[in-house]
C-alpha cells in the first residue's frame, strides 16, 4: 500500500505534475517512454494547471516557469498560491525533505521512472506491482467486463472479423489511448491489426447516435472508500475533448435529466462507487472519472450508456468541479454557463474560461 502518495489530507507539501501523455505511456508500458511531440507539448504549455487543484504552498511541476507564470494569468485568480518548479529542481527539494506527497495527472511506469531520476525517493512512489495493476485496471477490457461497458475485447483478427459480422456499424478502440487518439468509427482493418499486434487486442462497441456527453468523477481514499465527487458535463469534437461546463452539482443534474431520470444518474453512480470500492483498495488512492454517454435508440428512446471509459487518473471533469468550487458556481438562473475550454491556437495549447 502506498497510501501517502495519493493522500489528500497531507499537512505538509504536496508535489503535483501535469503529465497528459499518461494514456499514451500506459499503452506503451514501459519506464523508457518517449512522449510524441504532441503530448510533449500540451504539458509543456499547460503544465501550470495543477494550480486550479493544488493547496495554498504546495509545488507545481513546469517545463518554463516564465512561460507557467503568464498562462496563470488566464485562470483571473482562481488558483492556489502555489510554487513553480522546474524537474531539475526536484532533488533539492527531495533532499530538504520538503515533499510530503505526490500527484500526478496519473500513475504509470513513464512517470515513476522519472520522478526517480530526479531524487525523488522509491518510498514515496507506487511499486511496479501497483503500476501494473493501474495500468491492467485502465485497458478497455476491464471496463468492458466489470462497468457495463458494451464492447467486445477481440485478441485476434479472426475473432475481430467474426464480432464485425455481428456488429456491422461499430467504433474501434485502442484498449489504451488518449482524448480522441486510438478510436476508429470507420473499420481500418490495417489500423487494427496494429493494435491487436501492439496491445494485445481491440475493442468493438456499437455505434450510439449520441445525445450528451458526460461523466462522474470520484475519489479513491486511502481506507478503501470511494467519494463521489460530481457530474462533469462536457464537449467532444470527434471523439477528443474540447471542454467542459463550469455548473453546481444540481445544474448539471437539471441538464441531464432533460434526457434520463436523475434516479438512474443515481443508481449509475452506485454501481461505480460499489464495483471501484472492491477492485482498488490496496491499488489505488486519487481521483477517477467514468465517462459515459446518453444516446437516442433506433425507436427514438433517451438510453443511458452506464461507461463509455474509465479514467484511473485525474479529469478535466475533475478539474472543471474544482473550477466551479473557486469561481462559487451557485446561481442556477444564470443565462450564461460558463466552460472551460482547452483549444489550439497560434501554436499553442491554451485553456479559457468564458461565458457561454
Amino acid at each position: 500500500m502506498f497510501a501517502p502518495v495519493f493522500c489528500c489530507n497531507f499537512a505538509g507539501m504536496k508535489l503535483h505534475i501535469f503529465n497528459p501523455e499518461h494514456d499514451i505511456a500506459l499503452a506503451f508500458g514501459e519506464a523508457n517512454f518517449t512522449s510524441p511531440r504532441a503530448g510533449r507539448q500540451l504539458r509543456n504549455d499547460l503544465g501550470f494547471l495543477p494550480a486550479i487543484w493544488a493547496e495554498d504552498g504546495d509545488c507545481v511541476v513546469v517545463d518554463d516557469k516564465e512561460q507557467a507564470l503568464s498562462g496563470l494569468k488566464c485562470l483571473d485568480g482562481n488558483i492556489a498560491d502555489v510554487r513553480l518548479v522546474t524537474l531539475e529542481e526536484l532533488r533539492a527539494l527531495a533532499g530538504e525533505e520538503k515533499i510530503d506527497g505526490i500527484e500526478p495527472w496519473g500513475w504509470d511506469a513513464a512517470i515513476r521512472s522519472q520522478l526517480l531520476r530526479h531524487g525523488i525517493p522509491h518510498e514515496m512512489l507506487p511499486t511496479d506491482c501497483q503500476i501494473n495493476s493501474i495500468r491492467e485496471l485502465s485497458n478497455r477490457r476491464w471496463a468492458a467486463t466489470h462497468l457495463d461497458n458494451k464492447g467486445v475485447y477481440c485478441d485476434s483478427e479472426e475473432m475481430l472479423v467474426a464480432v464485425l459480422a455481428d456488429i456491422p456499424q461499430c467504433v474501434l478502440k485502442a484498449p489504451w489511448s488518449s482524448s480522441g487518439r486510438g478510436v476508429r468509427y470507420k473499420v481500418d482493418m490495417a489500423w487494427a491489426r496494429n493494435v491487436i499486434r501492439s496491445q494485445g487486442g481491440i475493442m468493438v462497441e456499437p455505434y450510439y447516435n449520441k445525445v450528451a456527453d458526460f461523466g462522474m468523477e470520484f475519489l479513491a481514499l486511502s481506507d478503501g472508500s470511494i467519494q463521489y465527487v460530481g457530474l462533469s458535463v462536457f464537449d467532444t469534437n470527434n471523439g477528443a475533448y474540447t471542454g467542459n461546463v463550469i455548473a453546481e452539482e444540481e445544474q448539471k443534474r437539471e441538464l441531464l435529466a432533460k434526457y434520463v431520470p436523475k434516479e438512474e444518474l443515481d443508481e449509475a453512480r452506485m454501481h461505480v462507487m460499489d464495483c471501484m470500492r472492491e477492485r482498488l483498495k490496496g491499488v489505488y488512492v486519487g481521483p477517477f472519472g467514468v465517462d459515459m454517454m446518453i444516446y437516442r435508440d433506433g425507436e427514438g428512446h433517451n438510453m443511458l450508456n452506464h461507461c463509455v471509459e474509465l479514467n484511473l487518473r485525474r479529469t478535466m471533469g475533475h478539474v472543471a468541479i474544482t473550477l466551479a468550487e473557486r469561481m462559487n458556481i451557485k446561481d442556477e438562473t444564470k443565462k450564461d454557463t460558463p466552460r472551460m475550454r482547452i483549444y489550439y491556437n497560434e501554436g499553442k495549447y491554451r485553456i479559457s474560461i468564458t461565458e457561454q
